[in-house]
């Protein structure tokens, strides 16, 4: 395929660099890409790939005739390109990974792949349940909401007792999160990576990548991460134990305003490097491959 419109609504695809065809017209993608598209009894698996990245997508319900919700999207892209404004010329990318700094690659010689999940269950989406598209919106995106503290101390206080971590705007599905990285790493090594890496979007996200064998790229980021855990961890001894869902929201809380953060939720100064609107990612790297084994990249 080389259009922009997909097969149905929500199966579109992306074209971050502008690029057009056949004399400038609208829709068309510099690279086409090829899409695998099977009927389930319950919905819809699809697999999207190009030569710089494959994503799996399973969608719930009858996607043809409008009522299908995607549930799953897991990808492995190529980091060859990660830099340039090369690396935005495949249609499956949702950001752009053209930074000359924030997407820097992580090894000249050494071959890298990024993986990439979302996973949620079936009728799960707070406005689904609650019919609040605006709740939702700021679990989906909570720094968008940074600039407007009101909004912001609204809706944080209407999630801080639930279960729903940030980005959590649905129930995950709890297998996935099991048997995914490991997965994956499998078929990134036996596509001949050396290394996999993540850009986990918050702390509890984090907390599970690292769990699983990845380390930090930058020992910047690592610092960051550790005066946040130190910082959550004085709030635990000063008598506000959190879930790990809270803490995560503790850890985006920082980025507001000083004045704007509760007293006891204070951590006097680190902030969570990845906010999903600007370039800056968080880079987790895991050697898969005997070339990459003790593998560490530069210090900075």
């Amino acid at each position: 395929m080389e259009t922009l419109k997909g097969l149905f609504d929500g199966d579109e695809v992306s074209n971050l660099n502008d690029h057009r065809l056949y004399g400038g017209q609208d829709g068309f993608v510099r690279f086409p890409y090829v899409h695998n598209f099977y009927r389930t009894t319950n919905g819809a698996f699809i697999v999207k790939r190009d030569l710089v990245k494959v994503e799996v997508l399973c969608w719930f319900g009858d996607v043809m005739k409008g009522r299908g919700e995607l549930i799953l999207k897991a990808a492995l892209r190529d980091r060859r390109f990660d830099g340039t404004r090369r690396a935005n010329d495949t249609a499956l990318l949702d950001y752009r990974y053209d930074d000359p700094v924030f997407h820097k690659r992580l090894s000249e010689t050494l071959n890298s792949v990024e993986i990439s999940i979302y996973a949620y269950m079936p009728g799960s989406r707070i406005a689904d349940i609650m019919g609040d598209t605006e709740l939702e919106s700021f679990v989906r995106f909570p720094f968008r909401y940074v600039g407007k503290p009101d909004e912001f101390l609204k809706y944080f206080d209407a999630v801080w007792k639930s279960k729903r971590a940030p980005g959590q705007y649905a129930v995950p599905i709890p297998d996935v999160s099991d048997s995914v990285l490991e997965g994956f790493a499998a078929i990134a090594a036996k596509c001949g990576y050396d290394l996999i890496e993540a850009a986990p979007s918050h702390y509890h996200v984090c907390r599970w990548v690292l769990s699983h064998g990845y380390s930090f790229s930058y020992q910047s980021d690592r610092d960051i991460f550790e005066r946040l855990s130190q910082g959550l961890e004085a709030i635990r001894k000063a008598g506000h134990p959190l879930t790990r869902a809270q803490q995560s929201w503790a850890c985006i809380m920082q980025t507001l305003s000083p004045e704007a953060i509760p007293p006891h939720l204070n951590m006097g100064g680190p902030q969570w490097p990845q906010d999903n609107i600007s370039d800056r990612c968080l880079w987790l790297y895991k050697p898969i491959s005997k070339r990459a084994s003790g593998f560490q990249p530069d210090k900075a």
